[in-house]
């Protein structure tokens, strides 16, 4: 057992030896497997095609214009013309619009909706749907715009306190 310098571990005296030196360079690739995990040769081979084959099967486009062999990537050909956050205080829920250039403000409609805000009038005839984290009240909703930005803020619908219904009970039941 003395001898046993972690690398090899046995089932007995008499027994077969495990070869973990041997273990090791299979599992990670080769004998850098230590200068890998150390970080000085940077990857894990096997690691590294894994993570490469999950992308190319989930998103195929995307890797091969990494990889330089397709045209422009995906989304290219369809950006979308506006930017949004969506921000929640315990009264209101705020939603900033950031419109790119190619929008013309005053052409921009929106639509509020207990859930949902609805911006129309972008180009292309594209409108966005953005979903709010809570209920809102549509008929306290505002909206600013400057400087290419839209805030839109809407009063969050507030909770009605709980009400006991009085039970009336019926004769000869």
């Amino acid at each position: 057992m003395g001898e046993n310098d972690g690398r090899q571990a046995g089932n007995g005296a008499d027994g077969p030896m495990f070869d973990w030196e041997q273990f090791q360079n299979g599992f990670f690739g080769g004998p850098g497997w230590k200068e890998a995990l150390s970080g000085a040769a940077g990857t894990i081979p096997w690691v590294d095609r894994y993570v490469k084959n999950i992308l190319a099967e989930t998103v195929p486009a995307a890797v091969a214009h990494q990889a330089g062999t397709a045209g422009p990537p995906p989304s290219a050909g369809k950006l979308s013309s506006i930017a949004c956050n969506v921000f929640e205080t315990h009264r209101a829920i705020f939603v900033r619009i950031r419109l790119n250039a190619d929008v013309d403000p005053r052409s921009v409609r929106l639509f509020a909706f207990p859930g949902e805000l609805k911006v129309a009038g972008l180009p292309g005839e594209e409108d966005k749907t953005v979903k709010f984290p809570a209920l809102v009240r549509v008929d306290g909703a505002k909206a600013i715009y400057k400087r290419r930005i839209v805030e839109v803020t809407l009063p969050k619908e507030e909770e009605a306190p709980a009400k006991e219904i009085p039970i009336r009970y019926m004769e000869g039941g």
